[in-house]
């Protein structure tokens, strides 16, 4: 009987084992159904029609969630490639800015679409700095634009890191500028004649009697009883405190409107301000900016201040710097690494005068008060000189370190995004006022500054 009952609970327990089975390969089977339709659906859906999701929706989203968005099947290599350095381009981008969560899922999706991309983008970015051929492969537009925008940054970071400059350098360097300077002259010229048709439509209006006329008949158009003296004054005192963007957009309403924006003595006190010669009394000061804008720019006051570089008084240059430092371990299996990060901020003045601060403080807590007035540590104040090469220059001294003077020097440029909004580093030096002792500072951690435009002008 005991044998009996043994081979009964054997056949039992079988039974209940190929059940089990039996159910977990159709478990199985559900799952790999779905993940099968999930991808066909992700594949005939282009990245291009997904509809594009606000920034707290992305924020609240998982890892996964966002994967789902990338195909994982591709024409041929050379369109997997561009998507991946597009992709890797726009993490870049946030890393620069700040935003590292943003930066973090950029790069993840970039390498899950080609696990080799950061090599593939140091390559190019050397060979770009290098003025090497990189082959007839054709790049997307967003990732050509962020090597040519770069490009000079790449070449000064590592003349920097080398800490010498050699005669191919300089070789090289000018034939950057002739190449730049050939296109530059190209595209001046349609610029010109763009704008002669533009000054002489401009001037065909003020032989016609302009007046402003309601949009709804008999509907009283207020300003229209003021004269055209009243309504410059009243645009002077826009441009007195820099709000140059009403001033165009004030352009734009009608002819005469237009007309009355285009008032040179409007561009001319501009251009008094910010080109002033420091070194100089305001009257002779003025006096060379007249010539200069009669040899250079045709007697044209908005023409010199749109063309020629100046440092932009209307906001603050923000620099974005991260570095990483290891924390205190409590046991030899866990070494925490924290990652510090700093901002640097520049404003400057017509008079020649500009204030500096190094701090962690967010620029959302200090743009809108950082005046001369401001007080914390980290916080200079100095003299700054922009010359004809678009070199700045600018001496400090630290109040609490006074026997030490700080000299920083940069190159002016332009982005994509605006013009003269980009200060990259050059050379960044102290020197001991007591023993005029020269010391070089590196950059190893420092990035360029960004300009960041203030809404109330301070």
């Amino acid at each position: 009987m005991k044998n009996l009952d043994s081979s009964s609970n054997v056949e039992i327990s079988n039974n209940d084992l190929d059940e089990f089975r039996k159910q977990w390969k159709a478990e199985i089977s559900q799952q790999k159904n779905k993940k099968e339709q999930i991808i066909q659906e992700s594949s005939v859906t282009s990245p291009s029609k997904i509809p594009s999701q606000p920034l707290e929706h992305l924020k609240e989203t998982e890892e996964e969630e966002i994967n789902d968005f990338i195909p994982e099947t591709y024409e041929n290599e050379e369109i997997k490639r561009n998507k991946a350095l597009e992709i890797y381009v726009m993490a870049v981008t946030k890393e620069q800015e700040g935003n590292l969560s943003e930066a973090l899922k950029y790069y993840r999706q970039a390498l899950k679409i080609d696990s080799h991309v950061d090599n593939l983008y140091r390559k190019y970015v050397q060979n770009t700095a290098t003025d090497q051929k990189i082959g007839s492969l054709e790049f997307s537009k967003i990732f050509s634009e962020h090597l040519e925008e770069h490009r000079e940054d790449y070449v000064n970071g590592s003349k920097n890191n080398s800490n010498s400059i050699t005669h191919q350098d300089d070789i090289k360097k000018r034939d950057r500028r002739e190449s730049r300077s050939k296109y530059q002259n190209s595209d001046s010229k349609k610029h010109d004649e763009e704008e002669d048709q533009l000054t002489t439509l401009i001037e065909s209006f003020r032989d016609m009697q302009l007046t402003l006329e309601p949009l709804i008949p008999y509907n009283p158009v207020h300003i229209a009883k003021l004269p055209n003296e009243s309504i410059i004054s009243i645009l002077e005192q826009m441009v007195m405190v820099g709000d140059i963007t009403s001033l165009e957009r004030f352009g734009l309403v009608c002819k005469k409107f237009l007309l009355l924006s285009r008032e040179p003595s409007l561009w001319k006190y501009l251009c008094e301000k910010v080109y002033r010669y420091i070194n100089l009394e305001c009257n002779e000061s003025n006096k060379l900016l007249a010539k200069d804008v009669e040899l250079l720019y045709a007697n044209d006051w908005r023409r010199m201040y749109i063309e020629r570089p100046r440092i932009r008084l209307d906001g603050v240059y923000i620099s974005t710097c991260h570095y990483l430092r290891p924390g205190a371990a409590e046991n030899a299996w866990h070494q925490p690494i924290h990652l510090i990060t700093y901002y640097r901020y520049l404003r400057f003045y017509s008079d020649g005068t500009c204030i500096l601060l190094l701090t962690t403080t967010e620029p959302i807590n200090i743009v809108k008060y950082f005046t001369p007035e401001y007080k914390s540590k980290g916080f200079m104040k100095g003299t700054w000189k922009l010359n004809d090469d678009q070199i700045l220059t600018i001496s400090a001294i630290d109040r609490e370190s006074p026997k030490f003077t700080f000299c920083l020097s940069f190159d002016l440029k332009s982005t994509s995004i605006g013009k003269n909004n980009k200060l990259a580093w050059i050379v960044y030096t102290s020197i001991n006022n007591q023993t005029d002792e020269y010391t070089e500072i590196g950059l190893r951690n420092e990035k360029n500054y960004l300009f960041s435009k203030v809404q109330n002008n301070i």
